[in-house]
């Protein structure tokens, strides 16, 4: 199964890489293709992401370990994709403790990094224009979410938006694939970035791995992200 869905992200890619339809023999190898007479090609030419009227938000934070409430925020990440325009924030938190190395090694931000960074709400009072009224797009939601939603309560965000989460969406849409972990999912989907583990690159492949289960999932409908 897993090399199934490796080949047509290729075939994918080949696609973008002529900007046309291809002849091809075979039945579309997933719901990203659309067939025109003998040829292949793809909804994402026909059908925008998001669907219009429907901004995205991906979001990723980096922190000093797992637990919300032993841990903090080192980073925050928002990517907003409306109406084919993308903005972007990415900042540096001072979480109030020291990192552990361990972590240090993983994502790269240091102590020193830190120091003269504002702390998380500032920060998020500063990115809280691009979270509203978008549907939230994050993997694993439930991990981020547990660092954020005291904080953005604390900062008057009082809305309660719709939150995909690209590991669920991933487990239904690509059946039998060794890991779920945002890294395999963003190489088997063929994601064109390469870093991961600091919060604007995690973001970036979120809202990569969401667009291309949105258009494997709807397979041609202009439907919510959130419904899939």
């Amino acid at each position: 199964m897993e090399a199934r869905f490796r080949q047509a992200s290729r075939l994918a890619w080949r696609l973008r890489r002529e900007g046309r339809p291809l002849l091809w023999p075979a039945e579309p190898p997933d719901g990203r293709f659309f067939r025109e007479g003998e040829a292949l090609g793809l909804w994402e030419w026909r059908l925008a992401f998001p669907p219009e009227g429907r901004p995205v938000v991906a979001i990723d934070v980096e922190t000093t370990g797992l637990s919300p409430r032993r841990d903090r925020v080192t980073e925050l990440a928002v990517v907003r994709l409306e109406g084919g325009e993308k903005r972007v924030y990415s900042r540096l938190v001072n979480p109030g403790r020291p990192i552990p190395p361990a972590v240090q090694r993983l994502t790269g931000i240091t102590d020193a990094d830190v120091a003269d960074a504002p702390p998380l709400e500032k920060v998020l009072l500063e990115a809280r224009p691009l979270f509203e009224g978008a549907v939230w797009v994050i993997q694993n939601a439930g991990f981020d979410l547990g660092f954020l939603t005291a904080p953005l309560r604390r900062v008057g965000f009082r809305m309660r938006p719709k939150v995909v989460d690209t590991l669920r969406l991933a487990r239904v849409s690509l059946p039998g694939l060794t890991s779920y972990r945002l890294g395999h999912l963003a190489e088997v989907l063929a994601w064109p970035g390469e870093r991961f583990h600091r919060a604007l690159d995690d973001a970036e492949a979120t809202l990569w791995v969401a667009r291309e289960l949105y258009y494997l999932r709807a397979s041609g409908r202009a439907i919510p992200l959130e419904v899939l």
